[in-house]
């Protein structure tokens, strides 16, 4: 029998589908109790830390298909290069690549493994830094891919920022926002207006008595001359 969705209608489900939602919890779709949120709405400030440090449906896929590609590669070319008895050839001497790479890619499994949990518990800042050391990891033979794995952690990171400043990650209602706040001298002339009181705003205080007065010295008194 082919698996559907939770909500009673006939719509088979993927695998890949079904193994998302062991991670991100129950689709839009299946009639789980977990909402989509719009992207343009505004959090307020009491609710942005937790969206801050946590992640939402789009950054929950895009970092399960990440974290399985650095997998199927970190397995993949060990193998390739184990099957291949490839050599590299340093001093005078033949080195066997395999060790290496071995190691190399074992630590990046490792890496994808630890991302996997943290994507599960849905821990951003634990996901970022996992996805910088497999970008790293990557390139040492594959440098494209390597970076592309660590604009993406920078990607989540850059997410989180705009949460917390902002409350939102939609560009368009970012740039909104940003247009509306006052700037440079407007930003100080607000800061002090609201700092006077309506009632003295328009009027100037007289100057106050200075407390530091020093009075003049006494005269000096003559000492008469001694008589002989």
């Amino acid at each position: 029998m082919t698996p559907t969705a939770g909500n009673g209608s006939s719509t088979p489900r993927t695998w890949s589908a079904r193994l998302l939602g062991a991670f991100s919890g129950p689709s839009p779709g299946s009639g789980g109790s977990e909402d989509r949120t719009d992207p343009s709405q505004i959090l307020p400030p009491g609710q942005r830390k937790a969206a801050m440090t946590s992640l939402d449906a789009l950054e929950m896929k895009l970092s399960f298909w990440a974290l399985a590609v650095a997998t199927v590669v970190s397995i993949a070319i060990p193998v390739y290069i184990l099957a291949a008895h490839k050599v590299t050839k340093r001093g005078g001497r033949s080195i066997t690549v395999g060790p290496d790479a071995i190691l190399l890619y074992g630590a990046i499994l490792l890496f994808c493994a630890v991302g996997f949990f943290a994507l599960w518990k849905r821990k951003r800042t634990i996901l970022c830094f996992d996805f910088f050391l497999v970008g790293f990891g990557l390139t040492v033979s594959l440098t494209v891919v390597g970076f592309v794995y660590i604009f993406f952690g920078a990607w989540l990171m850059l997410r989180a920022w705009r949460i917390n400043k902002y409350g939102t990650t939609n560009a368009k209602v970012i740039a909104k926002e940003a247009a509306a706040r006052p700037r440079g001298r407007e930003r100080k002339e607000t800061a002090k207006a609201s700092g006077r009181s309506p009632a003295t705003a328009g009027e100037r205080k007289p100057p106050t008595a200075n407390k530091r007065y020093t009075p003049k010295a006494p005269p000096r008194k003559k000492i008469p001359k001694p008589t002989e």
